[in-house]
């Protein structure tokens, strides 16, 4: 995602949870998913390979690392990274418990409860300082965002914050959850477009970096974080697409996908261990897809968000199918796209989001677009709006505001 890297960050984290997940997304990353912080690659093919590897000074070009093969053998039992796991009991149970939660656990508890989330007078940009790629997810009651660190030349920011919210209109930084220099040993700058899962009690961050993903955990989801494999979970271009941008979405009978990619579009079913896959990821590129892949469910109906053209230009906008398995195939759906500048009100390069149903069952839309005023691609400033649907699960183009 970008000229001088690419853009992501997931998408999606949700309210409601089991049985009451039928309009719930879990977050992948971005978002994401999903922007780092510059443009998109120079040379990206119909199907989806790209070339010109970066040069490993930590700095990038416009282009990107070469994909290798779009398919790899799995691993022993079906897993192809990580440890291969047993994934017999890959059920929801809802609420606190079991082996899975079908969805964040913060957020199945309100509605599980009878209780309700308020919002307070939201104005944009919702985040203080430069930020983009904006996982959103509930937790517990409280809001979070987990964005790349924007503002840095180059895309070479080297750790993840957190920031929360009562209210999703007053936010605070509650600081670092995952530094590079310091918790990971197979990458060190490029921490781009994270996602992020909530199964058991565990907390799961998948994250960009180096243009690998890779993936954290914690037992709380303001961190602190630490790498669960100690490698990539997905190493550059080992699938044929640049590996950034991981998004995660968990449907209601408990199973999780991870989404993601640049130039080309996959999705992977997640074992029970959530750091490995059961096969393979499946090529899902549709017409337009650019990079921050988003997976969510409303009403049985599954959902396919990604961001077109490049995130350091005001032509920057987001895109969606619609498809009856969170595997595809998508349709393309009439009416694209669905965000996109406003050049009245000076808002340009809106893209890579992630998104967020609340328990009284309104969805929102959180994304990054470039400052205002003088924004580029490394200064951008995260926002938030609602996402409106018509009768038939076609989402209606969002209005974006100040």
């Amino acid at each position: 995602m970008n000229s001088a890297r690419l853009n992501r960050r997931r998408g999606v984290a949700t309210i409601s949870g089991g049985a009451l997940a039928a309009a719930v997304l879990s977050s992948f990353a971005a978002a994401a998913l999903h922007c780092g912080t510059g443009g998109v690659p120079k040379e990206v093919s119909g199907n989806g390979t790209i070339s010109n590897p970066p040069d490993g000074t930590g700095t990038q070009d416009s282009s990107g690392p070469s994909p290798a093969a779009d398919s790899a053998p799995p691993l022993e039992d079906g897993a192809t990274s990580g440890s291969a796991a047993n994934d017999a009991s890959v059920v929801a149970q809802g609420g606190n418990g079991g082996t899975r939660d079908a969805e964040p656990d913060a957020a199945i508890a309100p509605m599980a409860e009878g209780g309700s989330v308020a919002t307070g007078n939201i104005h944009n940009p919702i985040l203080p300082g430069f930020n983009a790629d904006p996982q959103i997810a509930l937790f517990n009651g409280t809001f979070y965002i987990y964005p790349t660190t924007d503002g840095i030349a180059n895309g070479a920011s080297t750790s993840f914050s957190v920031f929360s919210s009562s209210d999703l209109a007053t936010w605070h930084n509650d600081g670092v959850i995952l530094n590079l220099l310091t918790d990971v040993t197979w990458a060190k700058t490029e921490a781009w477009s994270p996602g992020i899962a909530h199964v058991g009690s565990t907390y799961y961050f998948y994250f960009t970096a180096n243009w690998q993903i890779g993936v954290a955990t914690s037992t709380s989801p303001d961190g602190p974080f630490h790498d669960a494999l100690g490698h990539p979970l997905v190493t550059t271009g080992q699938y044929g697409t640049h590996a950034i941008d991981p998004n995660v979405f968990v449907d209601d009978d408990g199973r999780a996908y991870l989404y993601f990619g640049n130039g080309g579009a996959r999705v992977a079913e997640l074992n029970s261990d959530m750091v490995s896959f059961k096969g393979a990821p499946q090529n899902i590129t549709t017409s337009g897809f650019r990079e921050a892949s988003v997976g969510f469910k409303r009403n049985g109906i599954y959902y396919f968000m990604w961001s077109e053209g490049n995130t350091s230009t005001a032509s920057y906008l987001v895109s969606y199918a619609m498809g009856t398995s969170p595997v595809g195939p998508f349709t393309r759906a009439a009416g694209n796209p669905i965000l996109q500048q406003d050049d009245s009100l000076g808002i340009l390069g809106p893209g890579s989001n992630s998104v967020l149903q609340l328990p009284n069952g309104d969805w929102y839309i959180v994304y990054h677009r470039l400052a205002i005023p003088n924004g580029d691609g490394e200064h951008r400033q995260v926002c938030i709006d609602r996402l409106l649907f018509n009768p038939d699960g076609t989402i209606i183009p969002v209005k974006p505001t100040l």
